[in-house]
């Protein structure tokens, strides 16, 4: 088969690393791929033409982008090329409406969290995008050699954090004084509780106010669950780094925005913005690793599985996917929101023991490589490609 993967532009070059890693993967399971570097070209549009007359696909695989996509004759990439585009967002999908509303019914979608699929099947119905495919992020690099627990132990990063620090900012806060009450009481009932899907909390808070969820002029006002979203994963975040930091933990940081924050921390090392494959070799120096789940809390971020692969511990918020496929203290090592006092003491304690994060991140990463790697979510695009082409 003939794959065309395309990039396009990406905050520490995350997604340009995941359509490499994705290329790779299809070159071992036996096809042709091409990766274009849309961003190289200077010219979206006309790089996207250009390709069509260059090259004839059997499947087009892009993240994030081009679902939108129209050329000046009013052909999707699908039509363009003659051939299926499969699509996967690694966002809240809520947070690109514009692109999702524009993207075809024909294109399937992959999404990070199953909560999303459903979210857009209630919001739009099931005809509007019936291919819907639950995707979790697989591993962004490959596995780092295995190591003993001397070498482990001397690892020179005991706990490493990478990511951008947001302060939390209120998007309603100039709203009308009743748009602003709707919001309010959503995001306070998102904060009471470990989590539960922002859509959900939205549209009961909606329908409480009066607004009638079957009406598909509501749609609009349900799309914009994606604030609460985002409001909770901030102040939450922003949570987290001012109690780490009051934990007196050394610590590393890379990311953006953070420069302002650092004052916080008694003992911490500043790096700056990292790509993500400077990252992965932060990673493959570090004991411990902290993430913090974007909100997906059914489905996953790539950071645990990368960790695992680099040889280190993730220290993780609860997914309901994690305690699927991870077992806690035994291959994984998880926190909750509700209960940070006693997370920040695992974490004490995983630094304070390495022989205890050690066996942890033995049985983690022989979990992850097994199942996590990009090898092994190939068919799942495979899947939704064939279906597609059937339904052709």
């Amino acid at each position: 088969m003939l794959i065309l993967l395309m990039k396009g532009q990406s905050q520490y070059d995350g997604t340009r690393t995941f359509v490499d890693l994705a290329a790779g993967a299809m070159r071992r399971a036996g096809h042709t791929v091409i990766v274009d570097d849309l961003v190289a070209s200077g010219h979206l549009m006309r790089r996207v033409l250009e390709l069509a007359l260059e090259v004839r696909p059997d499947l087009v695989f892009t993240i994030n982008i081009l679902g939108e996509l129209r050329t000046p004759a009013g052909q999707t990439i699908s039509q363009l090329f003659n051939a299926p585009h499969v699509l996967w967002h690694t966002d809240y999908v809520f947070n690109h409406t514009e692109r999702l509303e524009r993207t075809p019914p024909e294109t399937p979608l992959l999404m990070v969290d199953p909560t999303q699929i459903e979210a857009v099947r209630s919001i739009y119905g099931p005809a509007r995008h019936p291919s819907l495919t639950f995707f979790p992020h697989p591993a962004a690099c490959d596995p780092a050699p295995d190591e003993d627990l001397e070498t482990y132990a001397a690892r020179p990063i005991p706990l490493l954090w990478s990511g951008t620090c947001h302060r939390p900012e209120i998007p309603w806060a100039e709203a009308p004084a009743k748009t602003r009450k709707v919001f309010e009481a959503a995001l306070e009932q998102a904060l009471a509780i470990e989590w539960a899907p922002p859509h959900e909390i939205f549209d009961r808070v909606l329908a409480d106010s009066g607004l009638d969820l079957s009406d598909p002029a509501s749609r609009g006002a349900r799309t914009a669950c994606r604030h609460i979203d985002t409001v909770v994963r901030t102040t939450r975040r922003f949570d987290f780094i001012k109690k780490l930091a009051k934990t007196g933990l050394p610590v590393v940081i890379c990311g953006d925005h953070w420069k302002d924050q650092l004052y916080r921390f008694k003992n911490v090392q500043y790096l700056g913005p990292q790509p993500m494959p400077k990252v992965v070799e932060l990673m493959r120096q570090s004991r411990v690793v902290l993430n913090t789940n974007g909100n997906f809390g059914a489905g996953s971020h790539e950071r645990p599985f990368t960790v695992l692969l680099s040889g280190a511990l993730p220290f993780t918020d609860v997914s309901r996917y994690y305690e699927q496929v991870f077992e806690d203290g035994v291959d994984i090592a998880m926190y909750r929101w509700m209960d940070l006092p006693a997370g920040f003491a695992r974490l004490r304690a995983l630094l304070d023991d390495p022989a205890q994060a050690f066996a942890m991140v033995q049985k983690g990463k022989a979990k992850a490589v097994a199942d996590h790697t990009w090898d092994a979510r190939l068919p799942i695009i495979f899947r939704a490609a064939e279906q597609a082409a059937e339904a052709a």
